[in-house]
């Protein structure tokens, strides 16, 4: 399995990222997180295509969630995930765009839906925590007071400038 995941990612379909940790041995010990790095690849897999936001929520973030992680790595930032159960975030990047905390929400959510985000950023305080929401969402993470942008807004800018 490992072979053939190399051969994707050799040919540039897929880019594994590792856990996010300070320590190597935690790193290394995880299991990656696939992301395929075009995503008419995740449509062509599929017997429907796209997914449809109104009638398949779900896939639809899914969806969403790798199209942004797979753009930052196509803008060659370093992109890792962070679980530490209960919490979790979507993606670490760091590169070029600054460090970045990421949690992609493409539905409704609540605040304490941003946790996971909150206690990383304590954690690790160099990172500057961003939501990227649906469009039209970005209130609700800001009336936690975090900086959030639309994935339309981030797959077309990238994240904000400091």
């Amino acid at each position: 399995m490992a072979h053939y995941l190399a051969l994707l990612q050799d040919a540039y379909l897929i880019a594994p990222l590792e856990r996010f940790s300070q320590l190597t041995h935690r790193r290394r010990a995880a299991p990656p997180k696939l992301v395929m790095l075009n995503n008419a690849l995740l449509s062509v897999m599929h017997p429907e295509g796209p997914p449809d936001p109104q009638h398949e929520p779900s896939r639809f973030g899914l969806w969403v969630g790798n199209a942004c992680l797979a753009f930052a790595n196509n803008q060659g930032q370093r992109v890792t995930y962070w679980r530490e159960e209960p919490l979790e975030i979507d993606a670490v990047f760091q590169g070029s765009w600054g460090d970045w905390a990421i949690e992609i929400k493409t539905g409704g959510f609540h605040s304490y839906d941003l946790k996971g985000l909150l206690e990383f950023c304590r954690r690790n305080t160099k990172f500057r925590p961003l939501v990227i929401t649906a469009p039209g969402d970005e209130s609700i993470a800001r009336r936690s007071g975090l900086l959030a942008i639309s994935w339309k807004q981030l797959l077309v800018y990238g994240p904000p400038q400091p």
